[in-house]
């Protein structure tokens, strides 16, 4: 008897000491939970409303894309992709930079720099796209009948709409795209599919806007402006890696970058990619089990675009397509002026302590002065973009404090 009562007593006694865990658990996750919750309020309380019914909503290809709307140059569209229109938190200052900076009138946009912008948004003398609480005035989200052509608009893409964009207007990438293993792959498909389809300015997530890129938007007309000496080309924009990027693994001189892309829609290098993209798909890399994320820069990324871009400039002359263009590229600081500071300083010390097996590309890159300076170099005034290099697309995974990519920007939204 003695020893069952000693048992309950026992029993008794964790019982309470688990009920008290239990409840100290139960505070801690209760603190933590409103700590979360006031941090995600904070950043979603501004919320761009829209009093559009996408039902009644026209094509975006009919209204964006016609020549009388942009005759002359790239349409005024920054598009960005993410699988399902939110974007981590740590992102959120990057993509509010393409608002503050595009927050003008085209017709009356000159360089501004962050600086300028901020002066003016303190001094109330710009003409700005929303009111104070975050909604949208009249003329910044008109009807889209009524698109604007005078101002920048911004428009995300997620991965359902961009699977429709695919099966309705490109049939014949379905089969490969349904191939593709992850995110990323699809992802670098689906931005030449959208830019082929309504023109614009594609950028990753986290690439930061640093001065107004309006005057690229007709590019044959600008002087110093960052492109490569023989740019030669009215109808896109694209920009490169930076150059220990192209040597570091690839052993190339010059990379085209997908991060940062301008083209007006239907553009020919475009369609070149994506026409000759599914059989080349097939034949190298459909096939091929096991593939990761980091592959991707092969298969459907900048690897593969080089080798696209190679043969679309060798074409003869008669085969190529009235807007063809013998050199789009921006040279490698207009867009990108920092190397991933995370991955090539480390890669360089790694690969050029056996120099035995580097080209001679690659062992220019090996001195001690030169790999100290990619950690200190600084982004020069003339560049339009910085790419922050987050890999964020690698870790395909649910970010648990990300934010509605329409809490930071108006989106403009059209039928696929």
């Amino acid at each position: 008897m003695w020893l069952r009562l000693q048992r309950m007593l026992v029993w008794r006694h964790r019982t309470i000491a688990a009920k008290r865990a239990v409840f100290s658990f139960l505070v801690s996750a209760s603190a933590l939970y409103l700590f979360l919750g006031f941090t995600s309020t904070t950043w979603e309380t501004v919320t761009y409303k829209y009093n559009v019914d996408l039902d009644s909503l026209r094509n975006c290809s009919d209204i964006i894309s016609t020549q009388e709307l942009f005759p002359n140059s790239i349409p005024p569209l920054v598009h960005w992709t993410s699988k399902s229109g939110r974007v981590p938190a740590k992102l959120v200052p990057i993509v509010r930079s393409w608002r503050l900076l595009l927050n003008i009138r085209i017709n009356n946009s000159r360089n501004f720099s962050a600086g300028d912008q901020l002066a003016l948004l303190k001094s109330n003398n710009l003409q700005d796209f929303g009111t104070g609480n975050g909604s949208i005035t009249n003329g910044s989200n008109k009807d889209v009948d009524s698109f604007s052509t005078d101002r920048w608009h911004f428009m995300h893409w997620d991965d359902k709409q961009i699977s429709e964009l695919i099966s309705k207007h490109y049939p014949y990438l379905v089969q490969s795209y349904r191939k593709l293993v992850n995110g990323l792959e699809r992802s670098d498909i689906g931005r030449l599919v959208v830019l082929h389809h309504v023109g614009g300015l594609y950028v990753d997530t986290d690439v930061e806007l640093l001065r107004d890129p309006t005057p690229l938007l007709r590019p044959s007309q600008l002087q110093e402006a960052g492109l490569t000496p023989n740019f030669d080309c009215e109808s896109a924009v694209w920009s490169q890696e930076p150059i220990e990027h192209a040597a570091f693994p690839f052993d190339l001189p010059a990379l085209i970058s997908n991060a940062v892309m301008m083209s007006r829609a239907n553009h020919s290098f475009l369609s070149f990619v994506l026409t000759n993209w599914p059989p080349w798909f097939e034949q190298n890399w459909a096939k091929k089990r096991g593939r990761k994320s980091i592959d991707a820069v092969h298969v459907t990324g900048p690897v593969m675009l080089q080798k696209f871009y190679k043969k679309y400039t060798a074409l003869k002359q008669s085969d190529r397509p009235a807007d063809w263009c013998g050199n789009m590229l921006a040279e490698p600081g207009a867009f990108h002026p920092l190397n991933d500071v995370a991955y090539v300083p480390k890669r360089l010390k790694t690969a050029c302590a056996k120099p035995e097996k580097l080209s001679k590309l690659q062992k220019q890159f090996c001195s001690p002065l030169t790999i100290s300076n990619l950690e200190l170099k600084q982004i020069p005034n003339t560049s339009y973009t910085v790419h922050k290099f987050m890999h964020l697309s690698y870790r395909e995974n649910n970010f648990s404090n990300s934010i509605r990519i329409s809490s930071i920007v108006p989106i403009f939204r059209c039928k696929v």
